[in-house]
């Protein structure tokens, strides 16, 4: 009897180290897979865009090279964020979607898509990839399926009403079977829809509309029926809570953008983070940034998902309105709310003779967001620092036609300050407290995406076409690279064959900000192989 005891026991024992051993493994292999590669736009579900990769560090990153280039065919405002796996990497322009290899930039396949109508020219800045086949929207509201290792369109469907000016330039991403991807069109009148579709033949599976027509949130716009209700469009990505199903939703303004007159109320669900069920689309819960916007405050950036130092589940959400704030995870307590940008006549009204304020229609947080370090318990963000001047139109600029500007100003998007008076920051903000750790002032508005690594780094890039580095802890800049193009798209960095490399696209054309330049490029560096010869760039 003592005998099967301790047989017993001694079985319990291994099989409890087998056990451990297998998660183990699985740990590490999931970690691996999951950490080597850069599956979406900000990197993972939670869009924090901090990457465990530790080979490029402070001390090293400085060493540099440039290994590889791709010059794409096209000059275009570059803002896409590169995706990799394995060893390829996929990037998008508006209508164009190329596959290079991850290590040297060597074209696989391109694509190019010729828009059924239209559309909207505005850049589309990403694609999802699962099981061989990748995702993305289009200018004129079609959503593609392709072949990834061919670039043969799988499906093509329709995804929304391009002829209202509803179109794609947001980056979707895919969970459980399902694609989740919202629409623009904030500017010109249209209602932003955040939508579910299958992954299999791209089928609708649910809507939300960020304006509501009926229900909670329609009694804070006019009942007037003569008036357009419009806004909410969605301009990035989006970040995805795996262990609730819940999808956390950035929506742009209301529209019209500068006559607050026209829609009295808040103006449900603009501005806003919306908390969606990844099943039915059913709203969990929201919270509004800027009420009543009248500035194109937008929340355009993904908000981000992260576990404090202190054990604090939060999220973090830029806003163009130049606040970074820090959220609990059911969106109901701001737990600090920090300005990370010059703010200026903020309250002040908006008249027919103009009136300045900061952020401008351009500035603050744009598309590229947050980003977090458990390293150093920081929360990163790019601003752009600088004034616009907006007059108020006459009634012909409050006349809606489908798919056209309705902004109600005399000028357009405003008058930008001279690129005199323009400026960038990067913050670095402590998670728990909000309290500024250090900040980077850069001579240029900074558009580009940031990307904190396990090797103490921060990465970035400005608009002279610098990819930078800094040390994440004391903001110290340890490294500037030229890339030969201003940079306002996705920096990247991810691992082959146990090599660490750099992906940074380049070449932002964008007559707003001023940047012009040759063709959009994605530069990939690397450490130099011991004994090369390689320029250190």
């Amino acid at each position: 009897m003592k005998n099967i005891r301790r047989f017993r026991k001694l079985l319990s024992i291994v099989l409890m180290a087998l056990t451990s051993v297998s998660l183990t493994l699985f740990a590490a292999t999931a970690f691996s897979e999951t950490n080597t590669e850069w599956l979406m736009f900000n990197g993972s579900y939670s869009a924090d865009r901090f990457s465990t990769l530790k080979q490029i560090t402070t001390k090293n990153v400085d060493s540099l090279v440039q290994v590889g280039r791709y010059e794409l065919p096209e000059t275009t405002s570059f803002q896409a964020g590169p995706v990799v796996v394995k060893s390829r990497l996929y990037v998008t322009t508006a209508t164009a979607t190329y596959a290079m290899d991850a290590r040297t930039g060597k074209l696989f396949w391109s694509h190019k898509y010729t828009p059924k109508s239209l559309g909207i020219g505005t850049p589309v800045r990403g694609l999802a990839y699962v099981d061989g086949r990748i995702y993305r929207g289009t200018p004129d509201a079609h959503l593609l399926s392709l072949d990834a290792k061919t670039g043969k369109v799988v499906w093509d469907v329709v995804g929304a009403n391009a002829e209202v000016g509803e179109y794609f330039t947001a980056a979707p991403i895919l969970w459980k079977g399902t694609i989740f991807l919202g629409t623009s069109g904030s500017d010109v009148g249209a209602v932003g829809h955040m939508r579910a579709f299958s992954i299999k033949d791209g089928r609708p599976l649910w809507n939300f509309d960020i304006v509501p027509s009926s229900g909670p949130g329609a009694d804070t716009w006019p009942s007037d029926p003569a008036k357009q209700r419009a806004g909410g469009g969605m301009y990035s990505s989006f970040a995805l809570d795996t262990a609730t199903g819940i999808l956390y939703v950035p929506t742009g303004n209301p529209g019209p953008d500068f006559v607050g007159d026209y829609r009295p109320g808040d103006n449900l669900y603009t501005c806003s983070v919306v908390m969606l069920d990844t099943k039915t689309g059913k709203l969990l819960g929201y919270h509004q940034f800027v009420p009543h916007d009248i500035h194109d405050w937008d929340i355009a950036a993904s908000p981000i998902l992260f576990t404090s130092k202190s054990g604090e589940k939060m999220v973090a959400v830029g806003g163009k309105n130049g606040y970074l704030y820090g959220l609990n995870r059911n969106l109901t307590t701001v737990a600090w709310k920090t300005p990370v940008t010059t703010i200026y006549n903020a309250d002040a009204p908006l008249t027919p003779e103009g009136t300045r304020f900061a952020p401008g229609t351009q500035g603050g947080v744009n598309w590229n967001g947050p980003a977090y370090s458990p390293l150093v318990n920081a929360v990163y963000v790019n601003t752009r620092d600088w004034a616009t001047t907006v007059k108020v139109g006459g009634p012909e600029a409050l006349e809606y036609t489908p798919g056209k500007v309705f902004l109600g100003s005399a000028n357009g998007f405003g008058e930008d300050d001279p690129a005199s008076e323009q400026s960038g920051w990067l913050t670095a903000v402590d998670a728990d407290s909000g309290h500024i750790l250090w900040q980077y002032h850069a001579p240029l508005p900074l558009a580009a995406a940031v990307t904190p690594t396990a090797g103490g780094l921060l990465l970035t890039g400005d608009l002279e076409g610098n990819l930078l580095a800094f040390d994440a802890a004391t903001g110290k800049m340890i490294s500037k690279k030229k890339t030969d193009g201003p940079i306002g798209g996705g920096i990247i960095t991810y691992s082959i064959n146990g090599k660490q490399y750099v992906a940074v696209a380049a070449g932002m054309n964008n007559a707003i900000m001023g940047t012009k330049s040759g063709p959009a490029s994605v530069v990939i560096y690397a450490l130099p192989d011991k004994g090369s010869k390689q320029k250190n760039r």
